[in-house]
Formats: C-alpha cells, sequence, structure tokens
C-alpha cells in the first residue's frame, strides 16, 4: 500500500523518514517553536512546538506510524487523523528537502 499526496509523490507504507544532514535546527522559544535552515539553499522554515518534537524523533529513521504513535504519548488530546497529520507534514519537510524518505531513511 502506498500513501499519494496531493503532489502526486507516491510514497510507500513503511517508509522511514530521515533527516537532511544540511539541515541545522533551532529552538527559538521555551513553547517549542524553531526554525530549520538549508544550508545548500539558504532558506528558512519555520516550525511549531508538534513539528519540533517530530524533528526530535527523526534523531533516528523513523515511519510515520512510529511517529504518530510516539506523539500520542508526548501530546494531549491527539486527534484520530493524527497519522495523516504526521504525514502531510512529512511529506511537506519532503518537498522542501528538509527530510529523506527511503526503505532506511
Amino acid at each position: 500500500m502506498a500513501l499519494v499526496t496531493d503532489s502526486g509523490l507516491d510514497v510507500p507504507a513503511g517508509t522511514l523518514w530521515s533527516r537532511n544532514p544540511q539541515v541545522v535546527f533551532r529552538p527559538l522559544s521555551e513553547d517549542g517553536e524553531a526554525v530549520m535552515l538549508h544550508l545548500g539553499t539558504g532558506a528558512y522554515h519555520g516550525v511549531n512546538p508538534t513539528g519540533s518534537m517530530i524533528w526530535s524523533l527523526l534523531e533516528r529513521p523513523r515511519s510515520e506510524a512510529d511517529l504518530a504513535h510516539e506523539l500520542r504519548g508526548l501530546v494531549d488530546d491527539t486527534p484520530d487523523d493524527l497519522r495523516s497529520i504526521v504525514a502531510s507534514f512529512l511529506k511537506s519537510l519532503g518537498e522542501r528537502d528538509l527530510v529523506a524518505a527511503g526503505p532506511d531513511g
């Protein structure tokens, strides 16, 4: 089974996502907001506290399902569609070359 994004990107279920080593992450506040700088493009990308948690969890390659499971343990009152929210966020990061998807991350 594969997940298809709005952009048509076909990502097989179970794909591992990993950080792009050319991305620098810096917290901006104690509430979890942060910024990422892609050193190759010079582009800055802001993330909210949940995005910061996902980035932290990507310290090692993980699947969408693993990330959603971990987030459920960290966040109160998670939405029922958390996995699809995580998938959408990862694909958005992937389109900006901030993360990579592959069989081994």
